[in-house]
């Protein structure tokens, strides 16, 4: 993978039932969100099994062992700076899952938010709209000073294909016996 140049924008390729396995094999009561990532990351056309892995980043791995909570639906540390600033709250998961897709857009393109969805991402309007087309570019934007940000994100989503291709592969040796 040229972790340099992949794109925030493109194909969400794996499915929300691979997404969910993984994040249960590290947390056995992490929420199901895959199908989330795959419907709003194609409605935005952005990699939503790389925003699955980002997730799984920020909150460890929905253990949300840092100032975001559980409650508050904020699976990508919208606006949290620390302690005294935990971030934005979102009603529902689905919610949340909608202001981060709607973030990313916001860091990956400069054209205007398609209008399908209303605007929930409290944050849309302090991106310098296009900044960061991939997700190294994310680094020292999205997380200060995250020099790795990117890098990261995209180790966890390697680690999340290869765990999907065993569970792929062992099935296929299922349907072989």
């Amino acid at each position: 993978m040229d972790e340099e140049n992949y794109s925030i924008l493109g194909d969400t390729i794996l499915s929300p039932d691979l997404l969910n396995q993984f994040a249960k094999s590290i947390h056995s009561d992490a929420p199901e969100l895959g199908y989330y990532y795959l419907k709003y990351g194609e409605y935005y056309g952005i990699r939503g099994d790389v925003a699955f892995a980002q997730a799984l980043h920020e909150t460890d791995f929905f253990r949300f062992t840092g100032v975001v909570k559980p409650e508050q639906n904020n699976f990508c540390g919208l606006g949290a700076t620390g302690p005294d600033n935990p971030g934005a709250s979102f009603d529902t998961p689905e919610e949340g899952v909608l202001a981060h897709m709607q973030h990313l857009y916001a860091y990956s393109s400069s054209s205007a938010l398609p209008d399908k969805y209303p605007l929930v991402d409290p944050r849309f309007q302090l991106v310098e709209r296009g900044s960061a087309t991939t997700w190294v570019g994310l680094n020292g934007k999205w997380a200060v000073p995250g020099d790795r940000y990117g890098q990261m994100i995209l180790n966890l989503y390697e680690r999340n294909v290869k765990a999907s291709q065993k569970t792929l592969e062992d099935l296929l040796e299922e349907i072989k016996a």
